[in-house]
């Protein structure tokens, strides 16, 4: 008895201090993001949500684009035979953890890396951030499970709830964390498995939050259950579902074939310059898509601000995002997608809804409104594109709950949705195996 309670107290120890790892890590990488930020536009998120206003549009295009040639140079030295060569590692191989590169990949080099892709982000690369707190999480488990001398079992279970603790960390979102961990990552459910994540969770999360908010992401209009936001939610399921499952696999054809080779140095600033173009039309384009998240939901609930143009202007910035977030990802960048599924999903949903009160004007009446209307559309929307582009419903919902700051009445709604959604992705599965076995 005391010897496994022993035992048991040795893990709790080796648990809170990778929670306290990873959460020092997200505070780090928040800070590094915060400096960038500054430099790139001359003030940080918390001060403009939408950073790219009151912002100078030569100063930011100036300072993209010498990132970009800065952040290509620091990814060939990385992948280069001087630093080991090959490719960096990811959550999943560490987690995976078959070969010695994959246990132990070295620790500057994935350091650095992860520093590289928040300045990246930083200066207005269109890609996501969250990967960076999760790689980092990973790295510094596995690290110390083995000064620990974990037995492999346990190793895995750590390194697995650091990734997930990086990201709950970053975006003060710990039940969202949990259910990451479980759906997107894969690990088996087990009594021990779900007390070290929720611990890792919380602990990294408590840490972070030092110097992190825990407000919510984007301000917006709680969504609630009624008979309008759950026939949106089956509208949405089935328009969106389509390009969200084509977006996720040019993601996958731009990742498994992304250059690592000597034209990174060209094609990363060739990438980031056209960023920058595209951000003298469509400024909230730059960024991992919180910029175009709250732009998206401050019209929604500004009804003045609803016309053709507006939703025209919200359509060009669903296209630009979709498009260089898998140029960026294909010439050699490195970083999320699932901010970016969250800001297609949001812009997707407002251009939808918006399309709906174009051509069915008496929908305005409805009790809901046009504001929540397209609040909700944006909300409903998000979700369902996280949820076909990282192929994890469950996870899906719970982080546009945490990053909306979303009641209880919104589950329903979202569930609806998403589970649509999802139902339009099997039956694209079974045509696509239709076809290929030619039948």
């Amino acid at each position: 008895m005391m010897r496994a309670f022993r035992r048991y107290t040795v893990l709790l120890a080796w648990v809170v201090l990778v929670g306290v790892a990873t959460g020092c890590g997200a505070i780090v990488l928040h800070w590094v993001l915060g400096v960038i930020e500054v430099v790139a536009f001359g003030h940080d998120e918390t001060l403009h949500p939408i950073i790219t206003y009151y912002s100078s549009t030569p100063r930011r295009v100036v300072a993209l684009v010498v990132v970009g040639f800065c952040v290509a140079a620091t990814w060939y030295v990385l992948q280069s035979r001087r630093w080991g060569g090959g490719p960096l590692a990811s959550v999943e191989s560490m987690v995976r953890a078959q070969s010695l590169a994959e246990r132990r990949p070295g620790f500057v080099r994935q350091g650095v890396h992860a520093l590289v892709q928040i300045v990246a982000v930083g200066a207005g690369s269109p890609v996501g951030k969250e990967v960076a707190p999760r790689e980092l999480g990973a790295l510094f488990a596995g690290r110390i499970a083995d000064w620990g001398r974990l037995p492999e079992g346990t190793r895995r279970t750590l390194v697995a709830s650091a990734a997930a603790a990086g990201l709950a960390a970053d975006y003060q979102v710990p039940v969202a964390g949990v259910v990451f961990l479980f759906e997107a990552l894969g690990l088996g459910l087990s009594v021990k498995n779900v007390l070290v994540g929720a611990f890792t969770v919380g602990v990294a999360t408590a840490t972070a939050h030092l110097t992190i908010s825990d407000q919510a992401t984007y301000p917006v209009v709680l969504v609630q259950t009624c008979w309008e936001s759950l026939a949106l939610a089956v509208l949405l399921g089935v328009v969106l579902a389509p390009g969200a499952l084509w977006f996720r696999r040019l993601l996958g054809w731009a990742q498994r074939g992304r250059v690592t080779n000597r034209s990174v140095l060209w094609r990363v600033p060739l990438v980031f310059a056209a960023v920058g173009v595209v951000s003298m039309v469509l400024p909230e384009v730059m960024g991992n898509g919180r910029a175009l998240v709250q732009q998206t939901f401050n019209r929604a609930e500004l009804v003045g601000s609803f016309t053709v143009p507006a939703l025209l202007y919200t359509l060009g910035l669903f296209v630009a995002k979709a498009v260089l977030v898998v140029a960026a990802l294909r010439h050699g960048s490195y970083g999320g997608t699932l901010t970016p599924g969250v800001a297609l999903g949001a812009s997707g949903g407002f251009v939808v809804a918006g399309t709906l009160v174009c051509v069915c004007p008496w929908v305005s009446g409805f009790p809901l409104g046009v504001t929540g209307l397209l609040s909700a559309a944006g909300v409903l929307g998000a979700a369902v594109f996280l949820a076909l582009s990282m192929d994890a419903p469950l996870s899906s919902v719970a982080l546009v709950v945490g990053f909306t700051g979303q009641s209880w009445g919104a589950y329903v709604p979202l569930a609806v949705a998403v589970g649509v959604a999802w139902g339009v992705k099997r039956l694209w599965e079974a045509h696509r195996a239709r076809v290929l076995a030619g039948v």
